[in-house]
């Protein structure tokens, strides 16, 4: 159900020019915003603060007919009455979410390094405001800026918006693709030329904001959002329904790219201390396979991306992980190894 949203400081229509069915409709849309926007379990209205509340916007509500607005509402929506002292207190009983529930999301958005510092204040705010006054006021006084490297990308909303609607109409999207160069400036790959693809969803992955694409391989894509500027959908370019069928491969392509630089998939056997279980889990997923090689080591197969990222990765553990086969992969990242000690 949609929420009607009063802005209580608007200019209110003169009472001698109002019916009084209309003015009663307005006090009723009135004492439900109020309760949204201030009333909680913890903090209830009671009678005298709604009716005062309303009388500074030029709404009466007499006692005898405040009874009978509240019980409306009571059997409508979600109110509920409760006591405060002697006198009867009224909030909503449930909300489309709960206090916690808006603070793990607002501690998600500032976590969340693609988006900018102004983008990340906009959506916090917001969120705040869903809870309403009370909540809103806790997060302003313990709002805390996380120490997380933010993007400077200010399109990515509406670039964010144009793919959303990509997906709904089935459409393609066009966009310019960007890099950062040595000094931090964005530069357009291919000298600015546009990028046309067919989006088959958003996924946040690795801390990073991907937009899913058909690849011109038959297979999946994904561009940096905070790197695509000039978002268009192409209303005259529907994706085709092979293009759209995709999708079902994405979990899978997920699980199986460590990160955006791909490579030759491929079945490695992982050899790894015990003591580094936890980050085999972290990195493949719970639901991984384990089986005990000695009594300091285990080994298990995934299926991963042969590529750099993938052996940068490996050799943070300083053999605590190792590659037990296959013989080339494993021979690929000795190549790598020395590659990098020969440049050290």
């Amino acid at each position: 159900m949609e929420t009607t949203t009063i802005k209580l400081g608007s200019t209110m229509t003169k009472k001698s020019e109002r019916t009084k069915k209309d003015g009663n409709k307005i006090k009723l849309l009135y004492m439900m915003e109020l309760l949204r926007s201030s009333a909680t379990e913890k903090h209830p209205l009671t009678m005298d603060d709604i009716t005062a509340e309303l009388k500074k916007h030029g709404i009466m509500c007499e006692r005898r007919t405040f009874g009978n607005d509240m019980r409306l509402l009571m059997e409508t929506f979600h109110v509920k009455k409760t006591k405060v002292g002697r006198k009867n207190g009224y909030y909503i009983l449930s909300r489309a979410l709960s206090d916690t529930e808006i603070k793990m999301l607002i501690d998600t958005v500032q976590a969340a390094s693609f988006l900018s510092d102004s983008m990340t204040e906009f959506f916090v705010k917001k969120l705040s405001r869903i809870g309403g006054k009370e909540l809103a006021k806790r997060v302003r006084e313990n709002y805390i800026l996380f120490n997380v490297k933010k993007r400077n990308n200010l399109e990515i909303f509406d670039s964010v918006e144009a793919i959303r609607q990509a997906l709904t109409k089935e459409k393609k999207i066009s966009f310019v693709y960007n890099d950062l160069n040595y000094e931090g400036e964005r530069v357009a790959r291919k000298g600015g030329e546009r990028y046309f693809a067919t989006p088959l969803s958003l996924v946040v992955n690795d801390d990073k904001y991907y937009c899913m694409c058909r690849g011109e391989k038959d297979g999946i894509i994904k561009f940096r959002v905070d790197r695509m500027t000039e978002v268009m959908v192409e209303e005259k370019l529907s994706a085709k329904k092979a293009e759209l069928e995709k999708r079902k491969d994405i979990t899978k392509y997920l699980s199986e790219v460590i990160d955006m630089f791909t490579g030759e998939t491929e079945n490695v056997n992982l050899r790894f201390r015990k003591d580094l279980a936890e980050m085999i889990f972290d990195q493949f997923g719970e639901k991984l396979e384990c089986k005990e090689v000695s009594e300091t080591e285990a080994e298990t197969v995934v299926s991963v991306s042969v590529a750099p990222t993938f052996f940068s990765w490996l050799s943070t553990f300083r053999g605590g992980i190792k590659i037990a086969g296959p013989i080339k992969v494993a021979s690929a990242y000795k190549e790598f190894l020395n590659d990098n000690l020969a440049n050290a």
